[in-house]
């Protein structure tokens, strides 16, 4: 579904003129039409790591023994899927963090050297502590900022330096995130904005994103009334009895 047939469809159910152009298009309700789709998509990227803005190739940065400070990828929006980063040094390991700046500063002034490093995020950098050794290979996966595509399915960049979202750029313009919602979003910012009664738009953007969010957590459950039949360190083969039992 395109830019110009989200607008279409929510148009559609605001019983307002369904227009052939949107980006063009000088009439201000399709105006803030335009507006409410933007701010609908970027406020959803902001609430929900959705998976197809989850890259499925790592990306890695590459130790030399002194640099501690590696930038991340200009399309960066979050670390994911459990901002943890793997180390081929240590590959059975996870790199602790992100660490706050108190701590690391305690860690620096003893020093005290830990295996394998410590991590925090800062300027859009994150820096390691101590500096990963030479050949030392650092992988992690991230979701990108760009839920805005072309046509083809390129996304865009951000529109600017100062800018975290991309923008739509032409009516056949695609996204990697729900049409539904970005619809329903639209209805929603729309009514809002222009100070008509919205309760029942907000129930239905808010229903339909807990539906299809849940459908896309991969967060692991676990589950405390299941037996685990994996017997470790602490699994006692017995009964422990109730110290007030005459019997025992």
């Amino acid at each position: 579904m395109s830019l110009l047939t989200i607008v279409q469809r929510a148009a559609r159910r605001l019983n307002y003129v369904q227009p052939s152009v949107v980006m063009s298009n000088g009439d201000p309700n399709i105006v803030g039409m335009l507006d409410a789709v933007q701010d609908a998509g970027n406020e959803l990227v902001e609430r929900w790591g959705w998976q197809r803005l989850k890259l499925a190739t790592p990306a890695s940065w590459t130790g030399d023994g002194s640099t501690t400070l590696f930038p991340l990828p200009a399309n960066w929006r979050t670390l994911g899927p459990s901002d943890t980063f793997v180390s081929s040094a240590y590959p059975t390991m996870s790199m602790p963090g992100p660490i706050n700046e108190e701590d690391l500063l305690r860690m620096k002034a003893l020093p005290v050297n830990t295996t394998p490093s410590v991590w925090r995020e800062v300027e859009n950098q994150i820096e390691f502590f101590p500096a990963p050794g030479l050949n030392e290979v650092i992988t992690y996966v991230y979701a990108q900022n760009s839920w805005i595509t072309d046509q083809n399915g390129i996304p865009y960049p951000s529109s600017s330096a100062d800018m975290d979202e991309p923008q739509f750029i032409a009516d056949s313009d695609l996204t990697l995130i729900s049409e539904r919602l970005l619809m329903l979003g639209c209805i929603y910012f729309w009514k809002y904005r222009k100070g008509f009664d919205y309760a029942k738009e907000y129930e239905d953007w808010e229903n339909c994103f807990d539906r299809v969010a849940g459908q896309e957590s991969t967060t692991r459950v676990i589950r405390t009334s299941t037996v685990n039949n994996v017997i470790g360190d602490t699994w006692f083969p017995g009964t422990i009895a109730d110290f007030q039992d005459p019997n025992y």
